[in-house]
């Protein structure tokens, strides 16, 4: 499913958020949106899913004006998981993900066989179906954010749209979600997912959309938004970015706040691997 985002400004509460941004999206992309906190990347999100209405621009989807389509038709197209949520009632984690089957049933029907076999394939799918008549107040943070990503995945949507779903999680799980998303983009979905942690963007994401204070700075492949230049000019970071040469991928060292020059020992550091851009704080 293609997405193209042309020129859309929101505002919340009288207050501009995202102003004039475009972008598109291709099948298949695993995009990543970074910027500083408060700039506008879930406030974009959001308004993409259609939860939020946009002042003027156009958001199409497969060439369909977002606008003109009904509730069940943007949720059999687009899963949204929201960075997080308060579940009051100790549900079970199989009853969370049945909750995506909503779109495909009347007001009156009851889940069917059919149902069920996909909502324990998508347990399946993110190593949760052992957890499934478990209390979701029960589950560690790792164990509830696969849950939540199972429910996307249940939605049967060409499209994933996840806010920071590594969120308050130590590393292992983050790499294991965003692994997972990459494997579910390679199978044909689109996911388009706000993320803090810059180096796991750049490990997994195949696009980014760079934002700061609600305007699309950069969009292109990591190597091309993640500069030096545009980490000074966006989250005011002193940095090198530079290739790692054991594990290829790319690396960001943050110079220390003041820095006016690098010592021999963060030269070495840079020089072991492929200096992309260096930014020292003058």
């Amino acid at each position: 499913m293609k997405l193209d985002i042309q020129h859309i400004s929101v505002s919340l509460g009288g207050q501009p958020i995202v102003k004039a941004a475009s972008f598109g999206v291709h099948s298949g992309e695993f995009v990543g949106i970074i910027g500083p906190n408060g700039s506008g990347k879930t406030t974009l999100l959001k308004t993409l899913r259609g939860l939020y209405p946009i002042d003027s621009g156009s958001i199409l989807w497969d060439g369909q004006a977002l606008s003109h389509l009904k509730e069940k038709e943007i949720a059999r197209q687009v899963a949204y998981m929201q960075q997080s949520i308060d579940i009051s009632f100790d549900y079970e984690a199989q009853d969370i993900v049945m909750t995506a089957r909503y779109p495909y049933l009347k007001w009156w029907q009851q889940e069917g066989l059919a149902d069920k076999a996909i909502v324990e394939q998508a347990m399946k799918e993110v190593g949760v179906w052992h957890l499934r008549n478990y209390p979701i107040q029960s589950l560690s943070g790792g164990e509830r954010q696969r849950v939540f990503l199972a429910k996307a995945l249940a939605q049967q949507t060409d499209v994933l749209l996840l806010d920071e779903p590594t969120a308050a999680l130590d590393l292992v799980y983050a790499d294991d979600i965003f692994h997972e998303g990459r494997r579910l983009c390679e199978e044909g979905k689109t996911i388009l997912v706000v993320v803090h942690d810059l180096e796991l963007a750049a490990k997994y994401c195949t696009k980014l959309v760079l934002i700061a204070e609600g305007e699309i700075i950069a969009v292109g492949t990591p190597k091309e938004v993640l500069t030096a230049d545009y980490l000074y000019r966006t989250f005011h970071l002193a940095s090198a970015v530079y290739e790692d040469p054991y594990f290829k991928q790319q690396r960001i060292y943050i110079f220390p706040k003041g820095t006016t020059d690098i010592t021999p020992y963060q030269r070495q550091k840079v020089s072991d691997g492929v200096a992309m851009s260096i930014h020292i704080d003058l």
